[in-house]
């Protein structure tokens, strides 16, 4: 077994260089206004993460369904350590990088607000919430699994309210950027509880896995990549819906004949 890495030691031999290295890759825009908002996008989706993240992590260690190795946690603020809350923003700005080096068109196109998958989309999402409290009162051994679905599905039930015809007509955009960076999470993942840096509870889990790692930290990583992805897809594609329906009202304004005046009449 290879030595444990401190929580800040992992961030420093697996994170950082996949921040760095992304960052190189991901494109300059020419455009100033697409350069901005993708910068505005990345910032909100990370304080978004802080928020919504936040009380279900702190939730999750203190019923222990994952602990820390002595010596691998230096502070810990609502029993998450420093090391954590660097990972909600590591994982959303990776998964940024990631989606812009794919490339995403974010044009607003009639259809996009069609009614079907944006209906689909909320009901599969109350579903989760509701089908993943249901597993957590069900047996201690679905915690985890019951508790990642119901934290998930809110999420895919406002996502797909607002743009579900825009999700619908590019998966394989959200898709392609959801699955690459979580597939390197999952193997640095494995390579941390492999050293036990962190480890994963076998009572409060289902106990399946795929190569050593709980079938949990998969759909964790892949959950939390998606969020992260469509939040960031629609910030740009909302946006540009708005500056069509400004363009086209500016169009419709100006094509209208300019009012008359009303005639004086003499006495």
């Amino acid at each position: 077994m290879l030595p444990a890495l401190t929580y800040l030691q992992f961030h420093l031999v697996f994170s950082v260089p996949a921040v760095a290295l992304l960052w190189f890759l991901a494109p300059r825009y020419d455009d100033a206004v697409r350069r901005r908002r993708s910068a505005i996008a990345i910032a909100v989706l990370v304080a978004i993460a802080y928020a919504y993240t936040t009380p279900w992590i702190s939730y999750m260690i203190r019923r222990g369904a994952w602990w820390y190795a002595d010596g691998a946690v230096l502070v810990r603020a609502l029993s998450i350590p420093l090391g954590e809350y660097l990972f909600f923003a590591i994982q959303t700005v990776v998964t940024a990088f990631a989606l812009h080096v794919i490339g995403f068109d974010p044009t607003y196109r009639d259809g996009d607000f069609a009614r079907a998958p944006r209906v689909a989309g909320v009901v599969v999402g109350v579903a989760m919430l509701v089908g993943g409290l249901w597993l957590v009162a069900l047996d201690p051994s679905f915690l985890y699994l019951g508790g990642l679905i119901a934290w998930v599905g809110p999420v895919v039930a406002l996502q797909w309210a607002v743009g579900g015809g825009y999700l619908a007509r590019t998966p394989r955009t959200w898709l392609a950027a959801t699955l690459l960076p979580a597939s390197y999470f999952w193997v640095v993942d494995r390579i941390a509880i492999g050293m036990g840096t962190w480890s994963i509870s076998s009572e409060l889990t289902t106990g399946v896995a795929v190569f050593g790692l709980p079938i949990e930290e998969i759909l964790f990583f892949t959950a939390a990549g998606l969020m992260a992805v469509n939040g960031l897809v629609l910030f740009e594609w909302v946006l540009d819906w708005n500056d069509q329906r400004a363009a086209t009202l500016s169009e419709s304004a100006s094509s209208r004949p300019p009012k008359r005046d009303s005639e004086t009449v003499d006495d």
